[in-house]
């Protein structure tokens, strides 16, 4: 059996952890620069506040029906999501962290009953709502498709629902195909063109048919519908590319500014790189007025260059110092820049090899640095510690109006209890 694990709208759910105040109240998280609504709890939802929602367009509304508004607060999330991984794997021996707000729980090797399944489900519930402070809902069946699409309809029966093999076709028959995993609006359309008009139908599909009309992922969803399980644990796969980049919240002129950017974006991109233990041999630096912002194609400018590195290497300084020395080649003035983007190329395994004409002990000193580097940001969050260069000029970095305090991560920000 698969338990499907899904935090009631995570980004907002996290926010109320701390606010207690807000509780049972409506709450919503914007994206970065406070753009558009990408989280709001069922509270701001019975308001009519729509995840997509431009933020701009529904302040208002927000204000009037009294919705407490967040910019996303990453660190707090993050943090909170290994704090729920830390308890789902005291259940399970296996898992898969699906995404920030989501876990697939494998229990292979265990021949329990469905009430059993049922007690592990609430037990779930009532630890993470207790110990981190998010409701979750948990749906387990045979596949992953399958537990998917029980987890949807926990909300329905109290936040926990476990298959039952003689009330699994009644629930197919009342289910919409997009409301099976990896369906789709388009899909849906089309198997509703063909006459397949309900989960129960696209159960009951020829599997030629299925990968005809659908491909091969198609294929694979009928066979879980049936109880057959052909989607895999997913293992996280090292990217061959890394990029980091934001808009700015106002437009830049300067090179100076510019390079501030660079340099926590570059920091960003390498944190990442060691996160999954790669080394980069280049640094790409890219930057843009983006051309949508003007119609006038005298403002409109684009431009970017590749670094070439000594060796792969994932020394923040060495990395930093190529990608500072490209700009000077794409900087012209008299523009109005919106966006810095940092590619990291040419990545590899870390080697932990020593090079001709190479100090060893420098080598080895630069690793310690890096790894006190790397303990110093699990620990403390992200730009916890960083080059000081890219606090030199302010005014660029991203626009978080309703940020929350890092409480996780800054220990003077936790509340205190009187």
């Amino acid at each position: 059996m698969i338990l499907h694990a899904d935090a009631n709208s995570f980004y907002a759910s996290c926010e109320q952890i701390y606010r207690p105040d807000l509780r049972n109240k409506p709450v919503a998280v914007l994206s970065n620069n406070d753009g558009i609504i990408i989280a709001a709890n069922k509270e701001a939802k019975a308001c009519g506040i729509k995840r997509g929602d431009p933020f701009f367009k529904v302040r208002r509304e927000c204000e009037q029906k009294g919705v407490t508004i967040f910019s996303s607060n990453y660190t707090l999330y993050a943090d909170i999501s290994r704090r729920i991984t830390s308890i789902y794997l005291e259940y399970a021996p296996d898992i898969e962290e699906y995404s920030i707000d989501e876990s697939f729980l494998f229990f292979d090797k265990c021949n329990w009953s469905i009430k059993e399944y049922y007690e592990i489900g609430h037990d779930l519930k009532r630890r993470i709502a207790k110990e981190v402070g998010i409701p979750i809902c948990v749906g387990a069946a045979p596949t992953k498709t399958l537990a998917k699409l029980y987890n949807k309809k926990a909300k329905e029966h109290g936040g926990v629902f476990v298959y039952n093999p003689p009330e699994i076709d009644a629930l197919l028959e009342c289910t919409d195909l997009e409301t099976i995993w990896g369906i789709g609006h388009k899909r849906a359309e089309k198997l509703f063109f063909h006459g397949i008009k309900n989960a129960l139908m696209l159960k009951h599909m020829p599997l030629c048919d299925a990968k005809r009309l659908l491909t091969v992922q198609g294929f694979a969803t009928v066979q879980e519908l049936n109880g057959i399980r052909c989607i895999d644990k997913i293992e996280r796969e090292k990217k061959d590319v890394i990029t980091s980049s934001r808009q700015f919240s106002k437009k830049v002129y300067d090179m100076e500014t510019l390079e501030c950017a660079i340099v926590e974006y570059t920091e960003l991109a390498v944190e990442r790189l060691r996160q999954q233990h790669s080394e980069c041999r280049a640094v790409q630096v890219t930057i843009s007025t983006c051309n949508y912002y003007s119609e006038n194609l005298d403002d409109q400018y684009t431009n970017s260059r590749i670094a070439q590195l000594f060796r792969h290497t994932s020394y923040i300084p060495d990395i930093v110092r190529a990608a500072k020395a490209v700009l000077p080649h794409i900087y012209r003035q008299g523009y109005a820049y919106k966006v810095v983007l940092i590619t990291l190329l040419d990545l590899q395994s870390t080697q932990n090899q020593f090079w001709l004409f190479i100090d060893p002990e420098e080598d080895i000193k630069k690793e310690n640095l890096m790894k006190a580097v790397d303990d110093i940001t699990t620990a403390y969050g992200r730009r916890s510690i960083t080059l000081a260069k890219s606090w030199t000029k302010d005014g660029w970095q991203m626009k978080r109006e309703f940020l929350s305090p890092c409480v996780t991560t800054d220990i003077g920000k936790v509340p205190g209890v009187k």
